[in-house]
């Protein structure tokens, strides 16, 4: 409709008046500013009908309120009393004659233009048409018709002044009483999309209410919204309608009748007249006047929902923007769950939002983030659920398809939450990434059928991008994470490559690898060749006996590590036969082999108390770390031989020199026992000379 506010465009004045005789009449008033405004102004205008018909023979006119000189001056009264910079009146005419009038005025700088003047000449038009059907040529109304007539007339303008559509339900009924009479009242809107119905408006022995929404089923609503035909019983009511396959709840109506609504071929609900008391207490008048109370209601009805869904899908679709757009920008995963959460409840207006993640071994679902006190009250606790269990976010969580519960209340397997007591409906959709499911979201609202097609496929957008920013995260904190270890990594190599011995070396290389794992204990066990036993050389968070222990290679769990040549990692050393306990609380163990060009050096060693505490990544890194170790102990073993061998040298010319300096044979020889005695760390030392006899025989 033209005049339907669009992006917060306000409201236009509207005042209707009836012909009565010759005085023009205020039947209805609208104005969004003032809730009592027929109170300010003249309730009636006298006027000659023959001039205004001839004022206004052309149809519509405008009217401008700077220059009164070519307007009769009662109707530059109304606009100027309520205010109004411009208006337009709209002729009501019916066979040429003139019925009725509509003003139409604007403030605040409104634009009155001609698509609004005509949006209101097109309704009352449709509504003329209408009305015009229903009598004979040149026959005059009767007091029945014109109540009609005045109905569908209000209905009208009420249409094409739109503010609100709960006011306008309330339009309908009052205009349905007028000429019906006081009768139970409903308003049935379906929703194809969920094949739904839910009952807005609804008035019954004398009070207001509503019904939540259920399925389109087999009441007499249903049937109307199926057939799409107007229905009436009057006698026998409840019979007829079993006879029609139709279920009553609640109590019988004695009299019932029900128009459906349809707007574009297809039926978005329907109006309903029932009296629980009488029989025949509706005419064939009374239905055919509901169906053109329906006729002229459906398309603006039909209208303001789309425009309603519409303006809720856009919004929608701004949501999951804002979420890409932060998830690019941010890489702090809990300020994204939050604000994910948080728009997703107040911008789809419902009860309750969650996002659950995967624990490491993919055991539970823990909620991450959530709305509301029940959350805080959740994430508080560690609420968690057994992936695969069966619960909603469980079910999702093990099997990576979304799950709807469209009424908790009908759905025997739904274990309801006592911290979020209202949920009617429940959505849970997967956090996924290819095959990978991360988590789940989970959606709660306290209207039944509160899901549609559409608002899961944006929800379903918005938990991808959220799965996106999980995994980004997690990316990144691995890469921060290898780049931390790999410098620690460079810092331990560094550390050990320093040392001035092999020992010194592998302390440094074990203290700074604990630190590394967060407080492990660790070990470095060198090869003996010759014995094929592995010997601790260093360790940290051992007691000091594990330097007693020796392990043959192929014992044990470093042994066979040794004997294979390969890393070995057991989550629980109990159920491993090879473990040869080295501390009482050791549950997790890894074993890398030292192997340096296809010698093997011995074996570095890790435990934990954790169960399973080592993982792939562990395993990669330490086998990097491995790789360095086993170079430096080779250096440092060659380095060793080659300070040795100097030292050997060294110790061979100093004797050498002292023998040279002396030329007593006695002295040579005590000279060279006792270098040789100080050398070797002997006791005592003995020398044998042979002399060679001269004829040659010894």
């Amino acid at each position: 409709m033209g005049t339907l506010p669009v992006n917060g465009s306000p409201f236009f004045v509207t005042v209707f008046f009836t012909a009565n005789g010759n005085r023009l009449q205020l039947v209805q008033f609208s104005d969004p500013q003032s809730r009592d405004g027929q109170t300010t102004i003249p309730r009636g205008v006298e006027l000659a009908l023959q001039e205004m018909e001839t004022y206004l023979k052309d149809g519509n006119v405008r009217v401008d309120l700077r220059d009164s000189s070519t307007i009769p001056p009662p109707l530059m009264a109304y606009p100027k009393q309520l205010g109004c910079e411009a208006a337009a009146y709209v002729p009501i005419l019916h066979e040429g004659q003139l019925r009725g009038l509509v003003l139409i005025g604007a403030r605040d700088g409104q634009d009155l233009n001609d698509d609004v003047v005509n949006a209101f000449a097109r309704t009352i038009r449709l509504t003329t048409s209408s009305l015009a059907k229903t009598n004979s040529p040149n026959q005059p109304l009767d007091d029945r018709q014109a109540l009609e007539s005045r109905a569908l007339t209000v209905l009208a303008a009420n249409a094409a002044t739109l503010q609100d559509l709960k006011a306008f339900y309330a339009s309908i009924h009052e205009q349905v009483r007028t000429v019906v009479g006081e009768h139970g009242f409903v308003i049935a809107l379906y929703d194809q999309k969920t094949n739904s119905i839910n009952i807005p408006y609804l008035f019954e022995d004398g009070k207001f209410s509503s019904i939540d929404t259920f399925p389109l089923g087999e009441g007499l609503t249903s049937i109307l919204i199926r057939t799409r035909e107007p229905l009436m019983l009057v006698e026998d009511t409840e019979k007829r309608a079993a006879a029609m396959g139709a279920k009553v709840a609640g109590k019988a109506a004695k009299s019932w009748m029900g128009v459906p609504m349809i707007a574009h071929g297809e039926a978005i609900g329907a109006i309903i007249v029932q009296d629980l008391e009488n029989e025949h207490s509706f005419t064939n008048d009374d239905l055919r006047f509901l169906t053109s109370v329906a006729n002229q209601i459906s398309g603006t009805i039909y209208n303001v929902r789309l425009i309603d869904e519409s303006r809720k899908t856009a919004l929608q679709f701004e949501t999951a923007a804002e979420i890409s757009r932060d998830i690019s920008s941010s890489l702090n995963l809990d300020e994204l769950l939050k604000k994910g959460v948080d728009l997703i409840r107040s911008r789809f207006n419902f009860y309750h939002a969650a996002v659950f993640l995967k624990d490491l071994p993919g055991e539970f679902v823990v909620i991450r983030e959530a709305t509301g006190e029940a959350g805080a009250q959740m994430k508080r606790a560690g609420h968690k659920l057994g992936v695969g269990s069966k619960s909603i976010v469980g079910f999702v969580a093990g099997n990576g398809e979304t799950l709807v519960v469209n009424d908790t209340t009908r759905d025997a397997t739904y274990y309801p939450n006592p911290l979020l007591p209202e949920t009617r409906a429940e959505a849970a959709l997967p956090l996924k990434l290819a095959d990978r499911i991360v988590g789940v979201l989970d959606v709660q609202s306290k209207e039944p059928y509160a899901f549609s097609d559409d608002n899961l496929r944006t929800l379903q957008i918005l938990a991808d991008q959220l799965a996106i920013a999980v995994v980004n995260t997690e990316l990144f904190a691995e890469t921060q994470e290898h780049l931390a270890q790999h410098r620690l990594l460079h810092h331990i190599t560094t550390t050990a490559a320093s040392g001035t011995t092999l020992n010194e070396a592998l302390q440094s290389a074990v203290n700074g690898l604990q630190v590394t794992l967060g407080g492990d204990r660790v070990s470095i066990l060198l090869a003996d060749r010759e014995k094929k036993i592995l010997e601790v050389k260093a360790a940290v968070g051992y007691a000091d006996t594990v330097f007693d222990l020796v392990i043959p290679i192929g014992s044990g769990i470093t042994g066979w590590s040794a004997a294979h040549r390969r890393t070995l990692r057991v989550g629980n050393v109990l159920q491993d036969t090879r473990y040869i306990e080295g501390s009482p609380n050791t549950r997790s163990e890894m074993a890398i082999p030292l192997i340096y060009r296809s010698e093997l050096l011995g074996v570095l060693n890790v435990e934990s108390e954790q169960v399973a505490a080592y993982a792939e990544n562990d395993e990669e890194l330490l086998g990097t770390l491995g790789g360095s170790l086993a170079a430096i102990i080779a250096n440092a073993r060659l380095l060793e031989q080659i300070r040795a061998q100097a030292e050997r040298e060294r110790f061979l010319f100093e004797i050498s020199d002292k023998i040279r300096r002396t030329t007593d044979m006695q002295t040579i020889i005590a000279t060279t026992a006792s270098e040789l005695t100080r050398a070797v760390g002997a006791n005592s030392a003995r020398i044998k000379l042979g002399i060679i006899p001269t004829n040659g025989k010894k």
